[in-house]
């Protein structure tokens, strides 16, 4: 009952949603016309039914925990009858809840879409998709027929079996999703297939998804909603696929996979892996019907799988026909057509002309939104319109956590926050994940999304009550406001509270401090200190469905022993709290998942009862400074998948049957001083994803021939190579999942004996597999590359992504990077014997097709690096973000056309004064960032020839006394420049001006 008035919901929701996102696009434009105005009502119920709907996810998180708890008799009986007692009476709330929503809905006269009011895979959608597609006979027809084919194909010869695997590809909205349900639905399919499973795979998962799939797969077997015991019971992936296989007993099955990452799917080693586990399972005949959310075509271009594999076949679905189109649109429209005496095949016409997308979705939802939308924007708006409704979940809680920390880098933060939420895996992504995700959502499709879910609520300073509707709540911490005081949060609030964010405001500047004295100043924030600990005592004990709690404060010296009570949290966070210990009731969190203490610097130690925290998964004691020891303790958390400890300089020791972790992913104490050895045996821990900080040496305890034996490691930073002994293999070959490689060199020389090896040999016996993305190589000895970084060898490392080359002062050459397909980022700082930037850098022919951020750093002796106008376009055709930090001496730069931003950052002396003439050659730039250059006194009069120069930030130039007027700049940001004063005046295109800590300057 619940899910069918969630249903009710999204068919009434939709087609205003999509009016308000037209909108939010006008207002970006400028373009205001009164009668778009969304009604006030309609504002009100959509937050209701947005913090509804997190409400039901809540509670089914709660229900889906609890089962687990019963299929691993965690929970009493007692305690078992009792929770599912407040269920059923939550249940009963809600349902009425969402009852009086529909009902509201439809007194507002919010129409109820048929094909959105039920859930696709019931039996009876079937009706609903035969009285509402038009125009895809034809289509259903081939693929019937096809299917067809194959079973005639597979029942001829007894042997295949083969999964017969179809890929729908088209265009966005054009129907692939519904024409898969029709044939998920179709007479035949239900006749020939015993098993029909439906699966929509996330874009990221806790899983993988052969297990997802698997469950599925049980489910549709035994008939049930939720039949995962085999799941729950941690039963192998080879157990589990022959329990399957033991009861399809040869029938036949027909396996829809709707993706959201088909890249991922079919990139990865899982999609072989799932198809070989599908050859041995279901009777000949079985298919895989795959649909991807959004187009194919860029990703078959880029990826080419569908050419190497034979058991794969493309049905690519075009777009509507302009009969079908007229015909959706007209069904769907609340206006009158325009009357005139044009016959029925002009008025189509006219519609197809001038109001109609030609994908299905957008001649639905333009049709009902016609008399709203003019058309001549039709068109414009569709695409970014579909592309936001959607997003994966995982992205819009992405950008909404964004939002709501109001942060760009607390990405551990936000990937800890989607942990919590079951969105991705413990082990977290890769290291650009968010940004890559991040990267194609720009302003206005921020905007949008904003207003499309209601998921965030930031509470401005000026209110005293927080709204009802909030869910997820970040409060700043402004302790020099008068008077200070904290949001009022009413009862029905904090009792469905998800997540609370505490932070103080970023630090006064100095003119702030100076208005008041040093006794002001810390009376103040005593009285915000106590303020603060009232607050988290009282609502400790309210926020009882609170799953995520950050707390960032300098003020806070302990928690409250309620914090206990906070039986639902997921994931606590605490950063920078003066605290020495750490409270009792802290560990007794049933749910706690991940403990986050960052720069707690005094935190002493962690106590023996963390072993009570039986669920938790991630502890993070990262850059606690006083922390000498972990407790022995900890090996008992039989869950524990990641231990970091990075910066935990005075830890000198961890637990000696460390090895004992079976659960063990990531292990990182990267800058731990202290640590003079770790554990040995670690070798033996097989299922080790990263690897961080490992001395190597026999004085570390650590043999780099060991490594081969860890053949699941994904990323692995070494220390202290210069103590390696030789080695006769390549020890990183055989680590094929091996994809970021961190190699780090100190500062003592190796010992001259027969065991040493010299830098050219270690680094040539950890040469890696070709699949490596990021490669990272610190304070390298040697005067020469291996020969894996070779011109002819490089070639092989389609896959690198990053790659940053830090002191390597003896080497007289660059390496030949050009021509890596997939490098993005590139960093070439410390090689204090490269004056000449040259051809071999770029190598021959189009090199750095994909580079986007180049960075050189103190490069002390560069004077030059230039190239020909002809040669740019085929050398960085997309790079962005150009880097210069401490080149004193670099005396020409040439990069013809280059559009991007340039950031001159620390003493680059000649760069900054008349010596440098190239600024010419650099006349496209966009943007400029100079940063900390202290002999600057006067911006370079050759930059009045950056004729394209719109944008320039100035930060730290504490001799910088004035400016050359820049007539193209539209925005100026001065940050921290004393001395600097200038005459506005002569800037006559500036939109947007920002200048603090230049109290010369008089406005």
């Amino acid at each position: 009952m619940v899910c069918d008035s969630l249903w009710a919901i999204n068919s009434m929701i939709v087609i205003p949603k999509m009016g308000m996102l037209y909108n939010k696009c006008l207002e970006w434009d400028s373009v205001f016309d009164p009668e778009l105005d969304v009604p006030a009502e309609f504002e009100d119920w959509e937050r209701d039914v947005a913090a509804a709907i997190i409400d039901v996810g809540e509670l089914l998180s709660r229900i889906m925990d609890w089962e687990a708890s019963l299929h691993r008799s965690i929970v009493g009986n007692t305690k078992q009858v009792h929770f599912r007692h407040v269920i059923l009476v939550e249940l009963k709330e809600m349902l009425c809840h969402l009852n009086s929503l529909v009902l509201r809905g439809s007194a507002m006269g919010l129409r109820r879409d048929p094909m959105d009011s039920m859930n696709p895979l019931q039996e009876d959608y079937s009706i609903v998709l035969k009285n509402e597609v038009v125009g895809r006979e034809e289509d259903l027809e081939k693929l019937i027929a096809i299917l067809e084919r194959q079973l005639v194909s597979s029942n001829n010869i007894g042997d295949d079996n083969n999964p017969f695997v179809i890929v729908i590809d088209g265009t966005p909205g054009v129907g692939k999703t519904t024409l898969a349900h029709m044939i998920y639905h179709h007479t035949w399919v239900r006749q020939q297939f015993h098993h029909r499973i439906w699966m929509d795979l996330p874009l990221v998962s806790p899983f993988k998804m052969i297990n997802i799939i698997g469950n599925e797969f049980l489910r549709s077997i035994n008939k049930e909603e939720y039949c995962d015991q085999k799941l729950h019971l941690d039963l192998s992936l080879l157990a589990m696929w022959e329990y399957i296989n033991e009861q399809l007993c040869g029938s036949r099955y027909l396996l829809v996979l709707h993706c959201e990452n088909l890249v991922s799917l079919m990139q990865s080693g899982e999609w072989n892996e799932l198809k070989n586990i599908l050859l041995r399972v279901g009777g000949p005949g079985s298919g895989v019907l795959i649909i991807y959310k959004f187009s194919t075509v860029s990703f078959v271009r880029d990826t080419g799988f569908l050419n190497r594999m034979k058991d794969i076949i493309t049905y690519p679905l075009k777009t509507l026909s302009a009969d079908a189109c007229v015909e959706l649109f007209k069904r769907q429209a609340a206006t009158t057509i325009p009357s005139s005496k044009q016959d029925k095949s002009e008025r189509d016409a006219w519609l197809l002309r001038n109001c109609i997308p030609t994908q299905a979705f957008g001649a639905k939802v333009f049709g009902s939104l016609s008399h709203n939308i003019p058309a001549s924007f039709a068109h414009n708006l569709f695409y970014e319109v579909y592309m936001v409704r959607n997003l994966p979940l995982v992205i819009i809680r992405l950008h909404q956590y964004q939002h709501l920390l109001d942060v760009d880098n607390d990405y551990d933060v936000i990937l800890h926050m989607l942990t919590a939420e079951y969105l991705i895996p413990t082990e977290g992504l890769e290291r650009d994940w968010i940004q890559l995700y991040a990267r194609p959502i720009n302003k206005r499709t921020s905007l949008r999304l904003s207003r499309m879910v209601h998921l965030h609520m930031k509470v401005p300073e000026y209110l005293t009550t927080i709204p009802r509707c909030c869910r997820y709540l970040c409060l700043k911490i402004n302790h020099r406001a008068i008077p200070f005081r904290l949001p009022t949060m009413p009862v029905e609030v904090s009792n469905k509270l998800i997540t609370l964010i505490l932070r103080e405001h970023e630090e006064a500047t100095q003119e702030d401090v100076e208005e008041i004295t040093l006794q002001a100043y810390k009376k103040r924030r005593m009285k915000a200190t106590t303020a603060i600990s009232k607050f988290l005592n009282k609502m400790s004990v309210r926020l009882v469905h609170l799953r995520i709690l950050v707390v960032e404060t300098g003020m806070i010296q302990r928690l409250p022993n309620e914090v206990s009570k906070l039986v639902n949290l997921r994931y606590l966070h605490l950063s920078k709290l003066k605290m020495e210990l750490l409270p009792k009731s802290l560990f007794d969190l049933p749910n706690l998942r991940i403990l986050s203490l960052l720069r707690c610097q005094k935190l002493q130690k962690i106590p023996e009862r963390i072993h009570q925290l039986k669920k938790l998964q991630i502890l993070k004691l990262a850059y606690c400074t006083k922390l000498q020891r972990l407790p022995k303790s900890i090996t008992r958390l039989k869950n524990l998948e990641v231990i970091d400890v990075e910066g935990c300089c005075w830890l000198s020791k961890l637990p000696d049957d460390l090895i004992s972790f079976k659960s063990l992913r990531i292990l990182n104490f990267t800058r731990c001083a202290s640590l003079s050895q770790i554990p040995r045996g670690i070798e033996q821990s097989i299922d080790l994803r990263k690897l961080s900080g490992i001395f190597v040496g026999v004085d570390g305890g650590f043999v780099l021939a060991q490594l081969q034996t860890l053949t699941n490691l994904q990323e692995i930073r070494l220390r202290n190579l210069e103590r390696a002994e030789k080695t006769q293999t390549e020890v990183l070959m055989g680590q094929q999942s091996l994809r970021n490689l961190s190699l780090h060199w100190g500062g003592e020389e190796a010992n001259e004996s027969s065991e040493s090896a010299t830098p050219l040999q270690v680094l040539e016996a950890l040469r890696p597999n070709v699949h490596l993305k990021m490669l990272e190589i610190i304070s390298y000895k040697g005067v020469e590359f291996p020969t894996w970084m070779s011109k002819q060898e490089l070639v092989d490392f389609d896959s690198l992504v990053e790659v940053r080359l830090i002191n390597l002062r003896r080497c007289a050459t660059l390496p030949s990077l050009g021509r890596l397909p997939c490098l993005e980022k590139l960093e070439i700082s410390g090689m204090d014997l490269i004056k000449h930037i040259d051809d071999t850098f770029y190598d021959d022919g189009n090199t750095y097709p994909k580079l986007r951020e180049l960075t050189f750093s103190e490069m002390l002796a560069l004077e030059k690096w230039s190239m020909t106008e002809e040669k740019y376009f085929k050398f960085f055709p997309r790079l962005r973000k150009l880097t210069l930090v401490q080149c004193p001496k670099l005396k020409e730069i040439d990069l013809h056309y280059y559009s991007g931003t340039m950031r001159i950052w620390l003493n680059n002396e000649t760069t900054c004064s008349a010596k440098f003439c190239c600024w010419g050659n650099l006349r496209y730039i966009q943007t400029i960032e100079i940063v900390g250059c202290q002999e600057l006194r006067c911006l370079p009069q050759g930059m009045k020839s950056m004729k394209y120069l719109n944008k320039m930030t100035i930060n730290s130039c504490n001799n910088l006394t004035t400016l050359v007027a820049l007539d193209s700049l539209r925005a100026l940001n001065i940050y921290a420049c004393p001395v600097l004063a200038f005459n506005l005046e002569s800037f006559t295109e500036l939109v947007l001006l920002t200048i603090k800590g230049c109290p010369k300057m008089q406005m």
